[in-house]
C-alpha cells in the first residue's frame, strides 16, 4: 500500500486520464463549436483551461517530487482531495448541464459527454484519498481501528439525524443550498476514509481481531458480499433489475460466478511454506487481481451512493464490496512479496504478478478476436465472396458470435446503458470496429447459418413513425451540352409541397437509365441554396436519419437503392411549405425521366447523336448507344433449367417429394438444353452437368438455411462471367418458400438475364409460381414470361466470341470488357462522365468479383468524391449547418476505418440516441445531490 505514496502514480492516475479526456472533450467541441451561444462556448474554453491547469499542477508536482526522491506527503492528499472534490462540485453546478445547450442535437454528443470529467478525475480523487489513509496508520505502533469505525457509525448517525430534518421549514437560497451540498459531500467522504481505515488498520496488524478471525474475514469479504452482490444484481435475490439483466450490468455468466469462487479460494488459502508453491500462488493472485479491479472500477462511482444506499435500501454495504475486496487482495499481494522477498529477486516478483495480471484480459481479448475472426469471414461469405473458393465456417462460433453481438448492442436497460461496463465498448472496438451490425444483418446471418430467425433481443425498441408524405407539385429541367466531354450536363428541379397540417417529409425514386449519372445536388433551406456533401453512403444514411429523429434541422438525402433505382428524401416540410431541390445528371444521349408520375426530357433527341461505342481509355468499361447496339448481331439463346434444391434443416422428409416435382418439371414443361442442378443450404453445391442428382440429393446432410440469394447471386455471377449460348432459368425447389434466404433484388445483376427478369419456385403443388429478380424478389409475378420464352438478344462484341448479351431493346448499355478497373490516381474534372463510366464498370466489377473488389473500396470512394458522381457506394447530403457537418466527417471516418459489411448503425428508422454510460454517473451526481433537490421542492411548496 505505501508504493502508492510513489510521485509515479501521478502520472498514471491523473496526468494520463486528463490528456484523454482533453482529447475527447476537443473532438467533442470541434463538432458542435458552431451551435453553441457564446456563453456556452465560454464555459467550455473555461472547462479545458481548467482541466488542463489541473493536470499541468499535479505533473509538475509529481516530477518534482522525483527529482527530490520524496514520496507524497499527507499536504498532497489533503490539498489534491480538497481541490479536485471542489472542482467536481462546481462543475455538477455551472459546467454539466451548459456542455450541451438546446441549440446542440442530442444524436451529434454522446449522451455520457456530461460526465466525462466525473469519470476521469476519479480516479485522482481515490488515490488522494488512499495517501491520506497510508499517512494516517503509522508503521511503528499498533493503534486500533475501533475510533475509525466509530466515526463510520456516527457519519452514519449523522445522515439518520439529517433526513429527520423539517426541510420545508427552513430557509432556501443559493447559500443553504451549498450547505447542505457540502455537508453530503463531507459527510460521505469521512464514511468511506473512516470505513477504509479502519479496514487498512485490521489488514496491518500482525495480532488482534484480523488474524483471530481472518478467514470468516475473508470468506465474507471475499465470498459471501460479491456472490450476494451478484444474486442481487441478476435478479436471483429480491427481483429482477435493469430490464432483466442487472442494473449495474448483466453479470449472470456462470464465468462471474465462478471467477469470484476462484477468487475467494485463492485469498482463502493459507501460505504454502514452498517458495516454489508460494510463488505459484503469487501469480494467482495477480491472475485474479484485474477481476477485483474490474469491479472495484465498475462501482467507483457508486461509492458516493453507499451512505444513502445503507439508509435507504439497506443494501449499501453491497457497494462497499468491491473496495473491501480491493484492500483485501492488496493486502494478500503484499504478504506473498514479503514472504518471496528474500527468496526471488524482486524483478522477478514483479515480473511473475504481471505475467499472472495478463492471464485474464488476454483471455478476453483472444476470445473477441476469435469473435471478430468468426464474424468478419461469415459477412464477407454474404457480402463479398470469393467464388473460386471453398468456405466452411464454423457455425456453432458464429452463432455464439452473434448472440454476444446482439447482447452487447446498447440500451440493455442497466445503469450503464449496454451489457458488461468497460467490455462492451473493448467488445464493440475488437469485433465491430466501433461500429454495430444492423437487426436485418444479425437476422439474415442467423437464417443462413441455423435455419431460424434471431432470437429477439431483450431490450426496448422505437417503433418507426409514419410520416406524412409532401407531394410533387412542379417539374422542370434544363440542359446544356458540354462539347468538351461531350455530354449532356442537366438540372431537374423539384418544388414540393406539404398538403397536410403537420410536419411531413418527402420521398421518391427515380429509375436512371444505363449512361446517366448524378453529379451535383442542392437543398433550398431557407432563403441559401445548399449544395449537398457527397460522403459515404452508410454514413450520409445514418446522419439523415439521427436528423429526422431530431425533427428540426433541414437534410436532403440522394443515394442509390439497388439496380439504377435512385432514392430522393427531402425533411421537414412545414405544415403548407413549399420547397425546392435540384439534382444535376450527366449523360451520353438525351433521356426521359418519370419522377412521381410527371415526365421530363433531357437533351434533344435530334442533336448530338451517339452512333459508335464509347470506351475508358483502357477500355475497361464501354458504353454501347442505342445506335451501336442495334448494329450487334441477334442470337437466341437456349434456356435450361437449373433447379436449386433445399437442403437446410428439417428437409429430410422432403426429399423424395422434391425429386418427384423436378422430374414432372422435366417431362411436363422442357426447356432446349439439359438442366443443372444445386443443392443449396448455408453452402451452395453445384452438381456436375453429368452428376446423378438424385442420389446427391439423397446423400446430401442437412444443415443450416436455405440461403436461395447467395446461390442465385453466384449462378448469376458465373452467367455474366462467362456468357454462353444458353442461359439458366432459375427454379427454387423447396416446400416453405417464404424461409429461403433471399435478397429484395437482383437488379445489380441486371446483365446477367438480358432474355428475362424471371425466375420460378416450385413449391409443394407442383406448379411453377414466377417471381421476378429484378424487383420485389419475394413476391409473386402472376404476368412473367414462360420459362421457354426465349426472345432474342443481342452479342457483344461478335456471336462467336461473346463478352456479353445485351436485351434487344432501345436503350443504351455499359459492359465491363475486363476482369478489373484501373481507379485513375487523379481526375480531369472536365470529363466527369467519362469518370461515371469508369465508375459505373467497377460497379460491375464490385457485383461479378465481389472479393477482388473490396481492395479498391477506398479509392473508388475517394474517386466518386473527387469526381462529383454518385456511384452506390456514395450519397448526397445537404445539411443546414457546419455542426452536422463535422458530425458527418466523424461518422464518415470511422465507416472508412472498418469493414465493409459492417453499419454505422440502424438507419431504416428514427432511433433514439440511448442513455448510455452516463447513467451511472448521472445515478451517482442525482445521489449527491438529492437532499438539495428535496429541499428546492419542500421550498416551493411553502410559496
Amino acid at each position: 500500500m505505501r508504493n502508492l505514496l510513489n510521485p509515479k502514480w501521478l502520472f498514471v492516475l491523473n496526468t494520463l486520464p486528463l490528456v484523454v479526456l482533453l482529447l475527447l472533450l476537443g473532438g467533442e467541441y470541434s463538432v458542435i463549436r458552431s451551435l453553441l451561444p457564446p456563453r456556452n462556448g465560454a464555459m467550455w474554453a473555461q472547462l479545458g483551461g481548467t482541466l488542463l491547469g489541473l493536470g499541468v499542477l499535479h505533473a509538475a508536482y509529481g516530477g518534482w517530487q522525483l527529482w527530490r526522491r520524496r514520496p507524497l506527503p499527507v499536504a498532497y492528499g489533503l490539498l489534491a482531495l480538497l481541490v479536485n472534490i471542489g472542482f467536481l462540485m462546481v462543475y455538477a453546478a455551472y459546467f454539466m448541464n451548459e456542455l450541451t445547450p438546446p441549440p446542440v442535437p442530442r444524436w451529434m454528443v454522446p449522451s455520457e459527454l456530461s460526465f466525462y470529467a466525473v469519470t476521469f478525475l476519479m480516479p485522482t480523487v481515490a488515490h488522494a484519498a488512499l495517501v491520506l489513509l497510508v499517512h494516517s496508520v503509522p508503521d511503528d505502533r499498533p493503534i486500533s481501528a475501533l475510533p475509525s469505525f466509530g466515526v463510520a457509525a456516527a457519519v452514519l448517525l449523522g445522515f439518520v439525524l439529517l433526513f429527520m430534518i423539517p426541510w420545508g421549514h427552513l430557509p432556501g437560497g443559493a447559500f443553504w443550498q451549498g450547505i447542505s451540498s457540502l455537508v453530503i459531500v463531507a459527510g460521505t467522504l469521512a464514511f468511506l476514509m473512516a470505513l477504509s481505515r479502519g479496514a487498512y488498520i485490521l489488514l496491518s496488524q500482525k495480532a488482534g481481531l484480523w488474524e483471530e478471525y481472518q478467514l470468516v474475514f475473508k470468506v465474507l469479504i471475499a465470498a459471501v458480499l460479491p456472490l450476494v452482490g451478484l444474486a442481487v444484481n441478476n435478479g436471483l435475490l429480491f427481483g429482477s433489475m435493469g430490464g432483466g439483466q442487472g442494473i449495474f450490468g448483466d453479470f449472470g455468466s456462470p464465468w462471474f460466478y465462478g471467477l469470484a469462487l476462484a477468487n475467494a479460494l485463492l485469498l482463502c488459502l493459507p501460505a504454502p511454506r514452498n517458495k516454489w508453491a508460494q510463488l505459484v500462488l503469487l501469480a494467482a493472485h495477480g491472475a485474479t487481481l484485474p477481476f477485483t479491479l474490474y469491479f472495484f472500477v465498475v462501482f467507483l462511482p457508486f461509492l458516493p451512493l453507499s451512505v444513502l444506499a445503507l439508509l435507504l435500501i439497506g443494501l449499501g454495504f453491497l457497494l462497499l464490496a468491491p473496495l473491501l475486496l480491493l484492500l483485501v487482495h492488496l493486502w494478500e499481494l503484499s504478504n506473498d512479496f514479503e514472504r518471496l522477498r528474500g527468496q526471488f529477486e524482486p524483478r522477478v516478483l514483479v515480473a511473475v504478478v504481471a505475467a499472472g495480471a495478463l492471464v485474464l484480459p488476454l483471455a478476453i481479448t483472444g476470445t473477441y478476436l476469435h469473435d471478430r475472426r468468426t464474424l468478419h469471414a461469415a459477412l464477407a461469405y454474404l457480402y463479398a465472396p470469393d467464388y473460386s473458393r471453398q468456405y466452411n465456417l464454423d457455425e456453432k462460433a458464429l452463432l455464439n458470435t452473434l448472440a454476444a453481438v446482439q447482447e452487447n448492442k446498447t440500451d440493455n436497460g442497466s445503469m450503464f446503458g449496454s451489457r458488461l461496463p468497460y467490455l462492451t465498448s473493448y467488445f464493440n472496438w475488437i469485433v465491430l470496429d466501433n461500429l454495430t451490425l444492423s437487426n436485418d444483418k444479425l437476422d439474415r446471418l442467423h437464417r443462413v447459418f441455423a435455419g431460424t430467425k434471431m432470437p429477439p433481443a431483450n431490450r426496448w425498441q422505437q417503433t418507426a413513425e409514419v410520416l406524412p408524405r409532401a407531394s410533387l407539385s412542379q417539374l422542370a429541367s434544363r440542359s446544356t451540352y458540354n462539347a468538351r466531354q461531350a455530354a449532356w450536363v442537366s438540372w431537374v428541379e423539384l418544388e414540393m409541397k406539404n398538403g397536410t397540417g403537420s410536419t411531413a417529409e418527402y420521398a421518391t425514386m427515380l429509375a436512371l437509365p444505363p449512361g446517366c449519372w448524378v453529379k451535383d445536388y442542392y437543398l433550398d433551406i431557407g432563403k441559401r441554396r445548399e449544395h449537398g456533401i457527397l460522403a459515404e453512403q452508410k454514413a450520409a444514411t445514418w446522419v439523415f436519419a439521427q436528423i429526422l429523429n431530431e425533427g428540426r434541422q433541414d437534410p436532403g438525402l440522394l443515394h442509390y437503392l439497388s439496380g439504377n433505382e435512385v432514392a430522393l428524401r427531402v425533411f421537414p416540410f412545414a405544415p403548407l411549405e413549399v420547397r425546392r431541390t435540384g439534382i444535376c445528371l450527366v449523360h451520353k444521349e438525351p433521356v426521359a425521366l418519370v419522377i412521381d408520375g410527371q415526365s421530363v426530357q433531357l437533351g434533344s433527341a435530334d442533336a448530338h447523336p451517339v452512333v459508335a461505342e464509347v470506351a475508358t481509355t483502357g477500355r475497361e468499361v464501354v458504353y454501347i448507344s442505342r445506335h451501336a447496339k442495334q448494329a450487334l448481331p441477334l442470337v437466341q439463346r437456349q434456356p435450361y433449367y437449373h433447379f436449386l434444391l433445399d437442403v437446410s434443416t428439417g428437409q429430410q422428409d422432403r426429399k423424395a417429394g422434391y425429386a418427384r416435382r423436378v422430374q414432372s418439371v422435366l417431362s411436363k414443361q422442357p426447356l432446349p438444353a439439359a438442366a443443372r442442378f444445386s443443392l443449396v443450404n448455408a453452402y451452395t453445391r453445384t452438381l456436375p452437368a453429368n452428376a446423378d442428382w438424385q442420389q446427391e440429393l439423397t446423400a446430401q446432410s442437412l444443415s443450416g438455411g436455405f440461403y436461395a440469394g447467395g446461390a442465385i447471386r453466384q449462378i448469376l455471377t458465373a452467367e455474366q462471367r462467362q456468357p454462353t449460348l444458353t442461359y439458366p432459368v432459375l427454379v427454387l425447389v423447396t416446400d416453405q418458400p417464404a424461409l429461403a434466404v433471399l435478397d429484395a433484388d437482383f437488379a445489380d445483376f441486371r446483365a446477367a438475364y438480358p432474355e428475362s427478369s424471371a425466375y420460378f419456385v416450385l413449391a409443394a403443388d407442383g406448379l411453377l409460381q414466377p417471381r421476378s429478380l429484378l424487383k420485389h424478389a419475394q413476391e409473386p409475378w402472376p404476368d412473367a414470361p414462360a420459362p421457354d420464352a426465349a426472345p432474342q438478344v443481342r452479342a457483344w462484341p461478335t456471336t462467336s466470341r461473346p463478352i456479353a448479351f445485351l436485351p434487344d431493346d432501345e436503350q443504351p448499355n455499359v459492359v465491363l470488357a475486363k476482369s478489373a478497373v484501373t481507379l485513375p490516381a487523379t481526375i480531369n474534372a472536365q470529363q466527369s462522365w467519362q469518370t461515371g463510366l469508369l465508375l459505373q464498370g467497377y460497379w460491375q466489377q464490385q457485383t461479378m468479383y465481389p472479393a477482388a473488389a473490396q481492395a479498391t473500396r477506398i479509392p473508388a470512394i475517394q474517386t466518386s468524391f473527387r469526381s462529383g458522381i454518385m456511384t452506390p457506394l456514395t450519397a448526397y447530403l445537404s445539411l443546414e449547418n457546419d455542426a452536422q457537418k463535422a458530425a458527418l466527417r466523424r461518422k464518415q471516418k470511422e465507416v472508412l476505418d472498418a469493414d465493409a459489411a459492417l453499419d454505422a448503425g440502424e438507419t431504416s428508422a428514427p432511433t433514439t440516441v440511448p442513455i448510455d454510460g452516463g447513467a451511472t454517473l448521472l445515478l451517482a451526481a442525482g445521489g449527491l445531490l438529492g437532499l438539495q433537490r428535496l429541499r428546492q421542492r419542500s421550498a416551493r411548496k411553502r410559496k
